[in-house]
């Protein structure tokens, strides 16, 4: 399929049909439709038409869905992304599957290339290219993993690596359920800003899995990382959109010191790392762009960024679990 995609979109077939499908689900404050179960809330009864409709697709099918050659193309050892003029996105995890994303979002196909297990398919399928569906619809996202505490949620901002989820899984220890692992979508209302949640699903290095994830299932993402899936038990995960009360970015590098410190940031220092943790950084369209900068600078006006430092030791996760839901709360009585 990979050489289709790249040689065959001069002609346009007529697309095979789909199999529609009854069952809707929430995801991102969205509806969601697929005929294949999928790990989120089931919406009951809802008479909509859904905002994205998934459908797995055959080979034929998916090679059939795009127009003309693609105008960017992002490769790298593990994942193959094309962009189209029409909005379009083919996006491959080489030797695992293949996604295809119609241009205004409300559409994916997808396929396993190989027998993987659901749960990595949809650590995938609903992350990254549910991604390329939300910025088709205006919502940007960021690169961050939410916390319930206290009766809002907090963020932690940062690339891969940062501890976002090392940070959210000692949380969850202490039992602030996660409302989402990796990818935040918000929503303005008036002066509000809400946190939505994603998959009752996290992440980790086995090194940094607490006690309380002994002893459950654990998928392996793929072959070039050593990162689980941990699925959630109910109690665990926040299903509900939720006021988000602060953000706090998470250090590229662990303090010199063993201090753990919280330092609220304004002006250009709380504006550029929402700009650059904005999720995919594949669509750089210039209308992205401008959605991007006013995406941050709302989010700036509205929501506390503070800067969390403290040292990378797991030892040392209790004290700066401790500091954080201080600060949390803090904010919270603000708020009363």
């Amino acid at each position: 399929m990979i050489d289709q995609v790249e040689t065959a979109f001069e002609t346009r077939h007529a697309q095979p049909s789909l199999q529609r499908h009854g069952r809707t689900y929430s995801l991102f404050g969205l509806a969601i439709s697929s005929a294949v179960p999928l790990p989120c809330p089931e919406l009951h009864g809802h008479s909509m038409a859904p905002d994205i409709e998934l459908y797995e697709a055959s080979e034929r099918q998916i090679s059939s869905f795009f127009t003309g050659p693609p105008t960017t193309i992002d490769v790298n050892d593990f994942w193959k992304c094309h962009l189209f003029a029409d909005g379009a996105t083919y996006a491959c995890w080489c030797n695992r599957f293949e996604f295809a994303v119609s241009g205004d979002g409300r559409r994916v196909l997808w396929r396993k290339l190989v027998e993987v297990p659901n749960e990595v398919l949809f650590t995938y399928l609903l992350g990254h290219v549910m991604s390329f569906c939300l910025l088709a619809r205006g919502l940007e996202q960021l690169h961050a993993t939410a916390v319930v505490i206290d009766g809002a949620a907090i963020a932690l901002l940062g690339g891969c690596g940062f501890g976002k989820s090392t940070l959210a899984a000692a949380l969850l220890s202490r039992g602030y359920p996660l409302l989402t692992d990796d990818v935040l979508v918000l929503e303005f209302q008036e002066r509000t800003v809400l946190a939505c949640p994603s998959l009752p699903r996290v992440k980790l290095m086995p090194e940094s899995a607490p006690e309380l994830f002994h002893g459950l299932q654990a998928i392996p993402m793929n072959h070039l990382t050593g990162k689980l899936i941990f699925e959630l038990k109910p109690a665990q995960h926040f299903a509900q959109k939720i006021p988000l009360r602060s953000i706090y970015m998470l250090p590229r590098r662990p303090a010199s010191s063993s201090t753990i410190s919280v330092r609220r940031v304004r002006g250009r220092a709380s504006f550029l790392p929402l700009i650059r943790n904005c999720f995919n950084d594949t669509v750089t369209r210039p209308e992205r762009l401008k959605q991007q900068f006013v995406f941050a600078t709302r989010v700036a006006a509205l929501v506390p960024i503070k800067r969390l430092s403290y040292p990378k030791r797991l030892d040392l996760l209790p004290s700066v679990v401790d500091a954080l839901v201080a600060d949390a709360c803090r904010e919270s009585k603000r708020h009363e």
